[in-house]
This record gives structure tokens, C-alpha cells and sequence, in this order.
């Protein structure tokens, strides 16, 4: 789901304009709504629109700048660049793509969820009523006001493969990606297209003539965990060069992690079969105690602060979950016996006031005691564990809330 900010905004307007159809035209026209005014009064509020200023608002390296922001707060200003929208950006939008434009501005603001409904109606409003000019300006006027740059401490659950791929460090200077600040995870990085977003046409050939452009520029081999420096000076003003420097080593990146992950998932899936049949001929006898009850995610069951842990998790449950679902589908295991045996061991755990870190090292011990396994059979022992956490056996609601 894309965001209505002011990247968002210059990137779809840019498709739509006839004179000003480079990154930085596009930019610069657009923003100049607020900026053009020829009053003293407002020289306060005046922003330098450099090249790299629009690069890095596009890339949401940077917020909207203050004088901007601010200017828009100003209704004598504000009116002056709804008129704007109406008299000269309206007037350069290309007609045999305009309606392209609307509609796709149209889908952001109906997807982002972050719009009040007020709002959204409001806005969609002048929309309905074929009021072109005045909803271009209005958006703008609303972009310009909402945040640009990403959560500076939120760490992004679904990053977690390519800042696992990095093994968690900018692989350019070496700067650690994830920091702990009193006990939560701190955001130092910026996952970075390899191939940038919203070049201009000869910047765009430039670094084709490398390696071409991707058909989809999200996809994962085109995208890379850099600490926050490293991406804002490639961003910037991105050489053929440095474009060539960070795909090799995205490549490099991305073959060894792989390489890795299906070594250790060769000697792996043996031990989970071999721990799996040992703990199959458990017999203990328990009661069994209901399995059914509010799932979460998985991640929803980590404390912030546990986001390496999180992560490690995830992995091993992306790797082995169906291994493991499929040996209990196949096999004549009572996989209820097992799953309620698990759940009470949690719960008892979790109630003590064990971190979840001690909960998982618990359980993978509990599992190898139970199946008198050796030592060498711990990674296994964990990524049952990790089956068990996403098949919501382990950790719960009231205690994860807690």
C-alpha cells in the first residue's frame, strides 16, 4: 500500500506533466506553489529547491522542508497555491495522461488507511465534482503536511530478511542496522532501491547501460539494507559507478546468504525428523488443555525490545514451518497431545515472569530433555520451538500484552 506523501505525490505527478517531466522539474514546479509568492512578508518561508533537496524528498530521505511546511499553514498563501494548482499545473499536465494521473492519486488516497474519513471525503469530493485544479491543490496542500521520512525507530517486520541477508550490518561501512536504546530496537537503516526510483531520463540511461533497469524496481533482488548514511549518499546523486559497487555486492550478499541457509537446512531437516519421531514416542499421559483461543501474528508475540529474536524466529519459521507440518500430517503422531504439552510448558513459563528469550531457550531444553537428545540436536529443538510459536502454542495474548 503506497502512502499519499509528497514522494508519492511528485512521483505520480511527474508522469503527467508535459514541460516539467524530469525528477527535479517536477519537483520544483510542484513545490513552487508555496514558494513563488513576490512579498517581502513571506521571504521567511522561501526554500533553496536544490537537485539533491527533490532526490531526497522523493526518496523520503528527508521531511517536507519547514518553509514549506509552514507556508502552507498561511491562508493567504494556502489560496495562493490552490490557484496555482488551478492556473499552471493543471494547464502542463499532458491530456492523453491526465485522467492516468487523477485516477492513480484517486487509488492512494482511497488505500491509505493513515487519511481521516473527513478528510478522504473531502478530498475525493472535489474529485467527483471535476474539480481538477482545486483537488490537485488541495492533495497538495495535504502532502505537504504529512510526514515523508519513515519512523526513524521503527523497524519494519517485514525487513527483516534483507537485514538478516546483510548479517545485520550496512554492508558498505560496516555501521551496525539495529541498535538497542533502552531495551527497543532503533531503526539504522534504510531498506535502498539498487536501482533508484524517480530518475531523470539521463541518469536512468546512465546506469542501464551497467546493468539494466528491473521490470519491477520493488522487487527483492533490487533491494538492499544500507545504514542511513550509505543511503542517503548514494541516493543523492547515484554514479554509474556506485550503482555497479552495490549491485555486486547485493549479488554477493544474496548468494552467500542463500548458500548458507541451504547448507544449514540440508543437516538440519534430519534432526528435526529425528527429534520429531523421539518426541512422537513421548507418552506421558497429560490431560489435554484446548488449543483454541485469539491468535496472533508472530509479529505480534515479540516485545519490541526482543527484535532480534523476533527475526531469528521468523527465519527459521519461513525455512522448516512446512517441513515440520508436513512430517506431523504424515506421520501417525498425536500431534494434539504434543501441541497441548507444549502450550502448558509455556503458559507455566510465561506466567513465572520468564523473559522470552529464557522461554524459548526453555522449551528448546524441555524438548531435547524429553527426547534424551544430545547437545547437537539444539538447532533443531529451536526450530520446533519456532513451529510451535507460529502455530500459537507459544506465547499469548494476556502475557505479550503484559
Amino acid at each position: 500500500m503506497r502512502e499519499l506523501n509528497i514522494s508519492t505525490f511528485i512521483q505520480v505527478m511527474q508522469i503527467g506533466l508535459k514541460e516539467h517531466d524530469t525528477q527535479f522539474a517536477a519537483g520544483t514546479f510542484l513545490l513552487e506553489a508555496l514558494n513563488q509568492p513576490d512579498d517581502e512578508r513571506f521571504d521567511i518561508y522561501r526554500e533553496d529547491l536544490s537537485d539533491k533537496k527533490i532526490s531526497l524528498l522523493v526518496s523520503r530521505q528527508r521531511p517536507v522542508p519547514d518553509g514549506i511546511k509552514q507556508a502552507s499553514l498561511v491562508p493567504e498563501l494556502a489560496q495562493a497555491a490552490r490557484e496555482y494548482y488551478e492556473n499552471k499545473v493543471l494547464k502542463d499536465m499532458n491530456p492523453f495522461r491526465k485522467d492516468d494521473v487523477l485516477n492513480q492519486l484517486v487509488k492512494v488516497i482511497k488505500e491509505d488507511k493513515e487519511i481521516g474519513d473527513k478528510k478522504r471525503n473531502e478530498l475525493l469530493d472535489f474529485y467527483d465534482k471535476g474539480q481538477e485544479g482545486r483537488f490537485l491543490g488541495e492533495v497538495f496542500l495535504y502532502v505537504v503536511n504529512r510526514p515523508n521520512k519513515p519512523g526513524d525507530d521503527f523497524v519494519g517486520f517485514e525487513d527483516a530478511p534483507l537485514i538478516a541477508e546483510a548479517n545485520y550490518e550496512c554492508p558498505i561501512c560496516h555501521k551496525k542496522l539495529v541498535d538497542t536504546v533502552k531495551n527497543k530496537p532503533i531503526k539504522r537503516y534504510v531498506i535502498t532501491h539498487i536501482f533508484p526510483e524517480g530518475l531523470s531520463k539521463d541518469k536512468a540511461t546512465e546506469l542501464s547501460s551497467v546493468y539494466p533497469k528491473p521490470k519491477d524496481l520493488e522487487q527483492t533482488d533490487n533491494l538492499i539494507a544500507l545504514c542511513d548514511h550509505c543511503a542517503e549518499d548514494y541516493l543523492s546523486d547515484p554514479t554509474a559507478e556506485e550503482y555497479q559497487r552495490i549491485y555486486d555486492l547485493k549479488r554477493v550478499l544474496a548468494r552467500n546468504y542463500k548458500a548458507k541457509e541451504s547448507v544449514n537446512a540440508v543437516d538440519l531437516e534430519e534432526d528435526i525428523r529425528i527429534v520429531l519421531d523421539a518426541l512422537a514416542n513421548v507418552d506421558d499421559s497429560v490431560q489435554l488443555v484446548p488449543l483454541e483461543y485469539e491468535a496472533l501474528h508472530i509479529d505480534e508475540k515479540f516485545e519490541a525490545k526482543n527484535f532480534m529474536l523476533k527475526t531469528e524466529t521468523q527465519i527459521k519459521v519461513l525455512q522448516y514451518y512446512r517441513y515440520i507440518e508436513s512430517i506431523f500430517s504424515e506421520s501417525e503422531t498425536d500431534f494434539d497431545l504434543i501441541a497441548s504439552e507444549v502450550k502448558m510448558s509455556s503458559q507455566k513459563l510465561e506466567k513465572s515472569g520468564m523473559s522470552q528469550s529464557d522461554v524459548i531457550e526453555y522449551l528448546s531444553d524441555w524438548i531435547r530433555n524429553k527426547t534424551n537428545l544430545g547437545t547437537d540436536s539444539r538447532p533443531a529443538c529451536n526450530a520446533v520451538v519456532a513451529f510451535f510459536i507460529q502455530n500459537c502454542e507459544v506465547f499469548h495474548k494476556d502475557e505479550v500484552s503484559k
